[in-house]
């Protein structure tokens, strides 16, 4: 049997998630190589409506939006490097087997991995005919990762492309879907990012974002630790708005104004370029970002990331969500670990 669970966002999506993985009677325990796992014995949908609505707030998950946001730009470029996503999360190591590269890195098979870029070749395709549907962006390679011993196989395999009512809608496909780290985790952020990087090349708006997960599992002790931190749900409380969702207030940032020069930009980014971008979101958006997290860092100046996020960080959701992640580690709380899995002895995502 398939579940869905339909949402407006992530920050929506993951306590329905909670909730189903709660009180749903097509929950099992299954066994892995990590540890105990409940997991929903059939696939899972989840649909985005307003997949540009990527950051989720909730403090019991703690998730780490720095990390999130870089890795998203990471991934674009179509890197596989560890050092750069290691600096916002050290515990991205545990999955590379040389120490330099990881093998599975999504961003790296989008684009440099086969012969093509793909991303290239759809964007083609979709301004050639926008009824094209075979747009399909390949993640798994089977004499690469099938019956391979690695640190790091693809969770996620494929990613379909198709324009319908002058929107971009956009399916991804996932063999095993860890809810908290992954799906409503990482996930939702670097795959809507590229849905947006995408539709803007197109010339077409963003439309729903399906995420389809073959296995949608939590691991049973971190999940029933994570749930004790989070307020007590009710659906009603929450559409009809006691508890509330935050994008109610708020308005996202866009990404790509310039789509031509997006490319160039996020380049030059890379290479620390502070002004003159082309596309805005980087002067006001990332390089704030990079900035207050090199201050807190590197630097220890934690006061000093929030004030430099409150005062030039001009996207309202990730302004609130990374001052509100630097607030609670001046507080002192354990940080939890921000990857999609690292559970038990091995590291298995």
């Amino acid at each position: 049997m398939v579940k869905t669970i339909n949402s407006r966002n992530v920050h929506e999506a993951f306590i329905l998630g909670v909730d189903a993985f709660t009180w749903d009677g097509d929950v099992v325990e299954q066994d892995s190589r990590a540890g105990q796992t409940l997991e929903f014995e059939g696939p899972v949908v989840t649909t985005y409506e307003n997949p540009c609505e990527r950051v989720i707030f909730w403090e019991g998950r703690d998730a780490n939006p720095f990390f999130h946001f870089m890795e998203g730009l990471w991934m674009l470029q179509g890197r596989e490097d560890v050092e750069f996503v290691a600096y916002y999360n050290k515990g991205m190591e545990s999955f590379t087997d040389n120490g330099k590269t990881f093998n599975g890195a999504y961003g790296y098979r989008w684009r440099n991995f086969y012969e093509k870029d793909q991303l290239d070749v759809v964007v083609r395709r979709l301004k050639e005919n926008p009824d094209d549907r075979r747009c399909v962006v390949a993640m798994w390679e089977c004499n690469n990762d099938l019956d391979r011993t690695t640190l790091d196989t693809p969770c996620n395999t494929h990613i379909y492309f198709k324009v319908r009512g002058g929107k971009l809608n956009m399916t991804v496909c996932c063999r095993s879907n860890d809810m908290i780290w992954g799906a409503y985790g990482a996930n939702a952020v670097h795959f809507s990012m590229l849905q947006e990087y995408m539709a803007a090349r197109i010339g077409v708006e963003v439309g729903v974002y399906n995420q389809v997960s073959d296995s949608f599992h939590v691991y049973t002790k971190l999940f029933n630790e994570m749930k004790d931190k989070l307020p007590e749900f009710d659906y009603y409380s929450f559409k009809y708005p006691l508890i509330g969702n935050p994008y109610k207030e708020l308005s996202t940032y866009p990404m790509v104004n310039s789509p031509e020069e997006f490319d160039e930009d996020l380049d030059a980014f890379f290479r620390g370029q502070q002004t003159a971008f082309a596309n805005h979101f980087f002067s006001d958006v990332a390089v704030p970002m990079q900035t207050a997290w090199r201050m807190h860092k590197t630097d220890k100046n934690t006061q000093g990331a929030i004030s430099i996020l409150k005062t030039y960080c001009k996207a309202q959701d990730w302004k609130i969500a990374c001052v509100e992640w630097l607030e609670r580690r001046q507080k002192g709380k354990e940080e939890t670990k921000d990857i999609e899995a690292v559970i038990g002895e091995d590291n298995v995502k």
